[in-house]
């Protein structure tokens, strides 16, 4: 088949969305089709191009493991994020996308990842130009995740967003979703049910390992034995760690060592809290080149949600966290898609978003009860490899595509 995938991120990209876009586009493309990507120059999580790619012409044609890789520009925002300045960064791949789109030639199959929202028209006007099935793919859903998060509110922007919703959902052939509750929220907007397919993110459990190196723990900084707690990705608006860091400052002197890893446009607004706070015990560090010992080096995990986020955005850093085989202290909505699927596997703690004192009792005990830790990373790494290994979940994709059941 000739397959077109559409989506912001892609490889170099290490985090979120990008290492999805890859793993499917790569695990297609050796499967004998043809795969060709639409995608930006490298962004995130630091909303900075990567300087490998800056100074490059518009647009690139780059062919990545067997994956042809069409790059496009992206207006950044070069101040504090609102909505009007992501929905010109959105609109404007949309429309750079579309334009790249000319170098593409016939297709059977467009996959549209969303978000951003606005690329479903141009990647569905790419595919009814070529006479190919239109796949939405929603890794959150627009613009619930952004109400919650309170990057938009009621409005002319919101109404807008839904039309556009229905626009894209009217047209596509097929609509993927990465959870149960994604499904229900679309059947909830009058989503036919037959037009909905859970396909959930993945995790290769076998990448991960248990063993932790001492001087992997000193960088991360627990050189003296502390419990040593990790954030790992992106800093937003969606993580609300404003919690994880008034929870740090109430730890101090506590033997508790917690360190957020990553980049984002929330994480100098951390630090200076941070600092207001004279939080010692919490240390900023950027994305580490090897994941695996990064988290095999953590005593405990942390995932940290606002509290309105329950069943549009799912973070795709759990499987990964569970796969590592570490415990997890989750502050987020019990109802939500992380909540729900902690519980399931009983891998962690969850405790109500935005309660600083409550997180922080949370790992204390942990800290009191570190018998326990094997039990829930265990239960963790299990489930994932029950229910989210990799390999089953790319061929299901590939049975989707080559319409088999």
């Amino acid at each position: 088949m000739r397959i077109l995938l559409v989506g912001i991120n892609y490889a170099p990209e290490v985090t979120g969305i990008g290492p999805y876009n890859t793993e499917l586009a790569e695990h297609l493309a050796a499967a004998g089709h043809s795969v060709s990507v639409l995608t930006a120059f490298p962004w995130y999580p630091q909303w900075k191009i990567d300087p490998a790619y800056r100074g490059r012409r518009p647009f690139l044609v780059e062919r990545i493991n067997g994956v042809r890789v069409v790059r496009s520009p992206i207006l950044l925002p070069q101040a504090r994020q609102t909505a009007f300045r992501r929905i010109v960064f959105d609109s404007s791949f949309a429309l750079t996308a579309l334009a790249a789109s000319a170098v593409i030639g016939g297709l059977d199959a467009v996959i549209c990842v969303s978000p951003p929202l606005q690329l479903g028209p141009a990647a569905w006007l790419i595919a009814r130009t070529r006479r190919a099935r239109f796949i939405v793919h929603l890794q959150d859903i627009v613009p619930d995740a952004a109400l919650s998060t309170g990057m938009m509110h009621a409005g002319r922007a919101v109404a807008m967003s839904r039309r556009l919703e229905r626009f894209v959902y009217a047209r596509a052939d097929g609509i993927t979703v990465i959870s149960e509750g994604f499904k229900e929220n679309l059947i909830g907007k009058e989503v036919p049910p037959h037009k909905v397919e859970v396909l959930p993110n993945w995790v290769d459990a076998a990448r991960f390992r248990s063993a932790s190196d001492p001087d992997v723990r000193r960088v991360l900084g627990a050189p003296d034995g502390e419990m040593l707690v990790l954030h790992a990705g992106n800093m937003g608006a969606k993580q609300g760690l404003e919690t994880v860091v008034d929870a740090a400052a109430q730890l101090m002197g506590e033997d508790i060592a917690i360190t957020l890893i990553g980049d984002g446009q929330s994480r100098v607004g951390l630090e200076a809290r941070a600092s207001a706070l004279a939080a010692s015990n919490l240390k900023f560090l950027p994305l580490q080149s090897d994941l695996p010992a990064t988290l095999a080096a953590a005593d405990v995990l942390v995932l940290s949600q606002r509290a309105q986020v329950i069943d549009s955005a799912a973070p795709s850093k759990l499987l990964t966290y569970m796969a590592a085989g570490k415990p997890i202290v989750a502050t987020v909505n019990e109802s939500s898609e992380a909540g729900q699927l902690i519980r399931r596997a009983n891998c962690g703690v969850v405790v109500p978003p935005e309660e600083p004192a409550l997180l922080a009792e949370a790992l204390r005990e942990l800290r009191r009860h570190p018998e326990r830790h094997a039990e829930l990373g265990a239960a963790g790494r299990r489930h994932v490899s029950e229910h989210f290994d990799r390999q089953v979940i790319l061929q299901r994709w590939e049975r989707l595509l080559e319409g088999r059941s």
